[in-house]
């Protein structure tokens, strides 16, 4: 695969979209809650429904796990940045920043792009493990600050349709159900549809931000850790599963150490928008982090996947 080539043709038109979403949200007031419905509820499910139907169960369990390691462990490197860096970011919004990557609406663009259909098995079980701590934990840190406690942060979860998404997948996966092939070209129209629309999103979150206010010093030295931080650790659990277990294969490797280079997901600003805590900080954290990322991932595939 020319990676370059594989870029420029693909992954960079999808980045239309993000300017497609600015615009349309500056000049005619697009608003990211019904995209965010109609991902969160019909387009996510649908494709993770899918694709989960097309993954082993031991590669599944791999990726979801080693994502779900990683998005707990980073919540050291964010314990670090508060004691030595002393930001002016609620703490626990920063340690669900350093831990909830965009796996859904900016790693499945890219991936879509860059391999297709191919490698999607993979990239939804990685973000199935992304869903299950962010929706829990990560939710429930950006909770705290409204005094929301366990119950409420479970209650949310049961709300998500990931979730039965995943579970009924599962379910179906291990009895041998099989998608009929006549509907395969709309579930390769469900993945495009989800990975523009996550583009734009990203676009809509952009207009939120002040970039006049914003402290460029700070935020750019939060996320220098956030990303070294991200690399070094899933380094570490890729080689080990490596070690291990041996499920993954050169290229899925690959692709796990990519993820470290995803920004983090736009739910933190869904979350702290729902609960009216620390809107301002979170669109600028996710904005902060998206742009570098558009920088980023282009530099790690080509650094990862070659030519």
């Amino acid at each position: 695969m020319n990676v370059l080539n594989e870029l420029l043709a693909n992954v960079v038109p999808l980045y239309g979209f993000i300017i497609l979403g600015y615009v349309a949200s500056r000049w005619f007031g697009l608003k990211s809650k019904p995209i965010s419905s109609l991902l969160l509820y019909v387009l996510i499910p649908l494709v993770i429904f899918n694709n989960i139907l097309k993954a082993e169960p031991a590669q599944l369990a791999t990726a979801l796990s080693i994502i779900f390691l990683l998005a707990a462990l980073m919540n050291l490197p964010a314990e670090l940045v508060k004691r030595w860096l002393k930001p002016d970011v609620n703490p626990d919004l920063l340690r669900c920043s350093f831990s909830y990557f965009n796996i859904g609406w900016f790693g499945i663009p890219v991936v879509m792009a860059l391999f297709g259909e191919e490698k999607m098995p993979l990239i939804i079980s990685a973000y199935m493990g992304n869903v299950l701590y962010g929706d829990t934990v990560g939710y429930y840190l950006v909770s705290r600050s409204k005094d929301m406690g366990v119950g409420d942060s479970i209650k949310n979860v049961l709300k998500i349709p990931a979730i039965y998404a995943l579970i009924v997948a599962i379910i179906a996966n291990l009895y041998g159900f099989k998608m009929p092939e006549s509907l395969e070209p709309v579930m390769k129209g469900a993945s495009w549809t989800l990975s523009a629309l996550g583009m734009i999103i990203i676009g809509v979150t952009l207009t939120a931000v002040d970039i006049k206010k914003v402290d460029y010093k700070q935020f750019s030295k939060l996320m220098a850790v956030r990303y070294i931080a991200a690399a070094l650790i899933l380094g570490v659990l890729v080689w080990l599963e490596s070690l291990l277990i041996g499920q993954l294969e050169s290229d899925e490797q690959k692709l796990m150490l990519l993820m470290a280079s995803f920004p983090i997901a736009a739910n933190l600003v869904v979350f702290a928008t729902f609960i009216d805590a620390e809107t301002e900080d979170a669109s600028i954290l996710v904005t902060f982090s998206s742009l570098i990322s558009l920088v980023l991932v282009p530099v790690a595939c080509l650094l990862l996947f070659g030519q």
